[in-house]
């Protein structure tokens, strides 16, 4: 017969609340700097308005 794993402790909410706040306000500074550059609008995506009319599979008349 195999061995039982050891128990594991136990991650305490403060770590995994404090892990989560770090990673909210990395991506924050990201979002700041990204919104600040000259690039950081999103581009107009191409072909829009012919995707938009291979989506219409049936006219209704």
């Amino acid at each position: 017969m195999s061995k039982r794993p050891t128990p594991k402790k136990r991650r305490a909410k403060r770590a995994t609340r404090m892990q989560h706040s770090h990673y909210i306000s990395l991506e924050v500074a990201r979002l700041r700097k990204r919104q600040n550059s000259p690039y950081g609008a999103q581009a107009e995506p191409k072909n829009k308005s012919d995707k938009a009319l291979k989506g219409i599979t049936r006219i209704k008349a």
